[in-house]
């Protein structure tokens, strides 16, 4: 299964979801600030996720 990049808000949720269908989900889980995110704040975030997503995606394509 592939990682989920998850809100804290959101990974409750995600993982009832999960149980509910017998799975064990790889989430990468990320703080949801209050009020929200600005663009800038956004797009880093999006930037760590993918830095921390592709290493995983290489491993699993044997590529690492």
């Amino acid at each position: 299964m592939a990682p989920l990049v998850v809100t804290e808000t959101f990974l409750p949720l995600v993982e009832a979801q999960a149980k509910a269908r017998r799975l064990t989900p790889r989430v990468l889980v990320v703080p949801h600030p209050v009020g929200g995110l600005n663009g800038a704040e956004l797009a880093g975030r999006i930037e760590a996720a993918a830095a921390s997503l592709l290493p995983m995606a290489d491993q699993a394509r044997g590529t690492a």
